[in-house]
């Protein structure tokens, strides 16, 4: 496996051996223990980057203990969670997604499917089967993008009768938020760049929070899923584990890995705008849901960079005689046909400029 050079010890690091092991078995995901890292332990963050690079350059997706999260507030999250999608459909359907991709979106109601990665899975024909609940870093009326009627940039749909869930959702956001910063620099040294390097990109970084409710589906077609395979858009995700399995992660192998619970975890991968910032060296893993046996919610939260933050490929990250296998724009301008190219809706209706 691969080391990382401490420019401070001029030690060289090598993978953990438990990290190495998991990765060449390929049976569950790696776990890393966040804890030191956050906690200033010196050389705690070149470990770390070492054993993430290992695994952003062969599964892509990991799981994270003693990441600072309280677990108080995961659970009142998911509590919450379970109570949006418990309100009548009547005043769900007042908040149903539309041209900002923020709101309601019905079960059976879009086809996942990507380009991106036509090559690794067959394109998804059929509509999935989960229900969800879409949200934006949250803005104010005056805000000026919400002004301009920027797409994407638009209100967020609270429930008016859930007060306590919009509460809840926004200290669970600032604390994925705060957490996901403090992870970059991981992701800097990880690439062999200075910890700070992203530093600029993250001035104001966008999220997108989404709230899904996977019910059991009786009367599943053949190829249909709760959430079809894609991949990521984000710098980074994090989701809570919870018991209810469902979540699968493809292998280098593509072979589909039956993610296992770890209690009070949180899985983190990345997505297509660190796969575009590395020219490919950390990937953006397909991955999918499952027909669950019993109820199954998630709170995921995609990580993103500034709107104006450049997202072509790093000029350290093309190898010798390579070329950048991506175009320099900003990550709004990636954002956009991104979710254009996953999310296809049945009433294009809904979609309409407001």
């Amino acid at each position: 496996m691969e080391t990382l050079l401490n420019k401070t010890t001029e030690q060289s690091i090598s993978v953990s051996p438990e990290v190495a092991a998991t990765i060449a078995l390929g049976k569950e995901l790696p776990l890393l223990d966040v804890g030191p890292y956050l906690a200033g332990v010196p050389g705690a963050l070149e470990q770390l980057a070492v054993d993430v690079r290992a695994i952003q350059e062969s599964l892509g997706f990991y799981a994270i203990t003693n990441h600072g999260i309280p677990q108080e507030l995961i659970d009142e999250s998911f509590q919450q969670l379970e109570e949006l999608f418990s309100i009548p459909m009547e005043e769900k359907l007042k908040h149903r997604v539309g041209y900002h991709h923020q709101g309601y979106l019905p079960p059976k109601s879009s086809i996942l499917k990507s380009t991106v990665i036509a090559d690794k899975i067959a394109v998804n024909t059929k509509k999935d089967t989960n229900a969800a609940w879409l949200f934006m870093r949250n803005r104010s009326e005056d805000d000026p993008k919400v002004v301009a009627n920027i797409r994407h940039r638009g209100l967020n749909q609270w429930p008016e009768s859930l007060p306590k869930f919009r509460e809840t959702l926004m200290k669970y956001q600032l604390a994925m938020e705060q957490l996901s910063l403090k992870l970059v620099p991981v992701y800097a040294r990880a690439l062999e760049l200075p910890a700070n390097y992203f530093d600029s990109m993250f001035k104001t970084p966008e999220y997108y929070q989404r709230c899904a409710y996977y019910h059991p589906e009786e009367n599943l077609e053949e190829g249909q899923y709760a959430l079809a395979p894609h991949s990521d858009g984000s710098f980074l995700t994090l989701l809570p584990m919870t018991p209810v399995p469902g979540l699968q992660v493809m292998t280098p192998s593509k072979e589909w890995l039956k993610v296992s619970y770890v209690k009070d975890a949180l899985i983190v991968n990345t997505g297509q705008v660190v796969n575009r910032l590395s020219n490919d060296r950390f990937i953006a893993t397909p991955h999918r849901v499952v027909n669950p046996p019993t109820k199954r919610y998630a709170l995921t939260f995609f990580f993103y960079p500034d709107d104006d933050a450049n997202v072509g490929p790093i000029p350290e990250c093309i190898k010798p005689g390579e070329s950048a296998k991506y175009d320099s724009r900003s990550f709004y301008d990636f954002f956009v046909p991104y979710l254009d190219d996953l999310y296809h809706y049945n009433d294009p209706e809904f979609m309409k400029e407001a």
